[in-house]
């Protein structure tokens, strides 16, 4: 069980005040917007403890794994290693040196993982229309963008995460046209890829019917890795009713599985 699902189970969800989501929660949102406004707490933002309750809590095991992963099924993209590492510039992540490859955030592999599977699974992603819901700092679509050319990147979040992405992402050039939107700022549109790492698995079920009808189902492919840690008034959809809903889905295993419910929902791979 990681960090997240361990604090999780410590919460008393009758004295949070969650929003759309288990990172609405007031705390996560109003440090996105002072990390995006302020130059001495976006410096270390990504060992703020707020921040970390929600992301960058992978440590040197699971990063481990993450690499034993990549180094086979995708040996080649330890190629760019230098250039997946400038996603640790900013935010003062916590590193590992790691034997073969050096000094790099777990959760950097974690994002390095996650392209490898999108890669193996469809192939290439440049000149595609990619839509990720719940964009963290925007440390997939900085990966992805630093390999990849997707003609359009869209990322999808409260407007608090949405600054802080933005504030991430302008320290590099991107090879994406970058859309920034929020759930009411999205109109129904097709793309060739949708991504979301647990965030949208994270959601109160009448929000994913807002994603499923204006995102997931125009795309013609989609990656969700799904988690089962909302509480039980979310009413967020099981797995097994994501399945019956978007059509030709199925699970592939999380590997490394870094929760005993977690899977991974796919669509429109060759």
């Amino acid at each position: 069980m990681n960090f997240i699902n361990r604090m999780l189970n410590k919460l008393d969800y009758k004295k949070i005040k969650f929003g759309t989501s288990l990172s609405d929660d007031q705390l996560y949102p109003d440090f996105c917007i002072k990390a995006s406004i302020d130059a001495h707490v976006f410096s270390n933002f990504r060992q703020n403890r707020i921040y970390c309750r929600i992301l960058e809590h992978c440590n040197e095991t699971i990063g481990l794994l993450y690499l034993d992963e990549i180094i086979k099924n995708r040996q080649d993209l330890l190629d760019n290693i230098e250039q997946f590492k400038e996603n640790d510039k900013y935010g003062n992540p916590y590193l590992v040196d790691y034997v073969r490859i050096g000094k790099i955030s777990p959760s950097t592999l974690r994002y390095i993982k996650v392209l490898s599977d999108l890669l193996n699974l469809f192939y290439s992603l440049d000149g595609l229309r990619i839509c990720e819901i719940g964009v963290g700092y925007g440390g997939q679509c900085r990966i992805i963008n630093s390999i990849a050319s997707p003609l359009e990147y869209v990322l999808v979040d409260l407007k608090p995460v949405l600054m802080l992405a933005q504030s991430y992402l302008d320290n590099y050039i991107l090879k994406s046209s970058m859309r920034y939107k929020t759930m009411n700022e999205l109109k129904e549109e097709k793309y060739d890829l949708v991504i979301s790492n647990y965030a949208f698995t994270e959601l109160r079920r009448e929000v994913q019917d807002c994603y499923l009808k204006k995102i997931i189902l125009n795309s013609r492919c989609g990656y969700i890795t799904y988690n089962d840690i909302t509480p039980k008034y979310f009413k967020s959809y099981k797995k097994d009713e994501l399945l019956s809903i978007i059509p030709n889905s199925h699970i592939i295993n999380e590997v490394p599985l870094t929760h005993s419910n977690n899977c991974i929902i796919v669509w429109g791979d060759s």
